[in-house]
């Protein structure tokens, strides 16, 4: 009985972690909808600010507008764990490349990013975290150091 319980309790475990891992796909994903609605506005992505998009106040949790007050995003997502870093939004110089970060649960997640790209540390933009999965505007790939190609 004892042995069943055990069995029963991990992949529980394993399973909400899979969920939890669903949602920051899924996160991403609407978050990068909005920043291309952004881009068909404006002609370039919004500027970062310490790992969230730079404009108009907007945070992980908080609504996504521009100066204006058109919302792109009524509510941001913001990462469901107290354990895993915050999401991550990161954009070129010039405005033309993003990309987005989170860190996944499941290690044996078929979509985790193996690359050098995801063990680089983005120092000035995601304050030195580490993250093994990424979403990136489709003009662009990430370079081994986190930067821009």
């Amino acid at each position: 009985m004892s042995i069943l319980t055990v069995i029963t309790v991990s992949q529980f475990t394993t399973a909400k972690q899979k969920a939890r891992d669903v949602q920051r796909k899924a996160d991403l994903s609407s978050v990068a909808k909005a920043l291309d609605l952004y881009l068909v506005d404006y002609g370039k992505f919004p500027p970062a600010a310490s790992g969230t998009i730079g404009v108009n106040g907007t945070t992980w949790g908080g609504t996504f507008t521009d100066a204006s007050g058109y919302v792109y995003m009524k509510v941001m997502p913001k990462e469901n764990t107290s354990t895993n870093p915050p999401y991550c939004y990161a954009v070129s110089a010039d405005g033309k490349k993003f990309a987005l970060f989170a860190q996944l649960e499941n290690l044996n997640d078929l979509d985790l990013k193996h690359d050098a790209v995801t063990k680089a540390i983005l120092t000035s933009t995601c304050n030195t975290r580490t993250y093994n999965y990424y979403i990136n505007s489709p003009n662009t790939s990430l370079n081994a150091d986190g930067s821009f190609n």
